[in-house]
């Protein structure tokens, strides 16, 4: 059986993953798994690839997840009484 090229269709190696995540915005992120999803809806896509499609989307959207958790933290909104508190905090 012949081994298939790597032709990095599916994004950059894990170990420099994080940093590449790091510098894309969420915008740029949903994209990454909206053409990841994409891919893996072809039905010749090779089940080996459909699972490192699979694995490299679940880490997009924990960075998703991690960044919109951030910004929540950070987030104040104004209460009835005009006061700045933490949001989730009336």
């Amino acid at each position: 059986m012949q081994e298939r090229p790597d032709t990095g269709a599916l994004g950059p190696d894990t170990n420099t993953q994080a940093d590449a995540e790091g510098a894309q915005s969420l915008e740029e992120l949903f994209a990454e798994a909206e053409a990841l999803i994409g891919r893996m809806e072809e039905p010749d896509l090779p089940l080996e690839e459909a699972f490192a499609a699979y694995e490299q989307g679940m880490k997009i959207i924990r960075a998703c997840n991690s960044r919109i958790d951030r910004v929540e933290q950070k987030m104040m909104v104004m209460n009835e009484a005009g006061e700045l508190v933490p949001f989730g905090e009336d």
